[in-house]
């Protein structure tokens, strides 16, 4: 498990394929756009959506489905503006040998 915290206004807004993935919305302020998007292999737009209110997340399954998020643009700009989104991306562990106790 990885988890990367994410507050700032650039954040990566391309489209990828990445592992299993949860992207959990702490807080926004002062915040719009921040829409996450989800594209199928042939680029094909499946859905997108945001999230609005704390503890709002998604579960994407990263590795199947290319996803993004548009850029934050603040509301008014002479407020703090930020999106806390903690990423956790799950990956397979490599296998390892039982043990056994004799």
């Amino acid at each position: 498990m990885e988890i990367h915290v994410n507050r700032r206004l650039d954040v990566c807004t391309s489209v990828y394929l990445a592992g299993m993935g949860l992207v959990l919305v702490i807080e926004r302020h002062d915040v719009d756009r921040g829409t996450t998007t989800l594209h199928a292999r042939n680029g094909a737009l499946l859905g997108e959506f945001t999230l609005p209110a704390p503890l709002d997340s998604a579960l994407v399954d990263a590795a199947r489905v290319y996803h993004g998020v548009t850029p934050i643009v603040p509301i008014d700009p002479s407020q703090p503006t930020w999106r806390d989104a903690p990423v956790v991306t799950f990956r397979a562990m490599p296998a390892t040998p039982a043990t056994t106790n004799a």
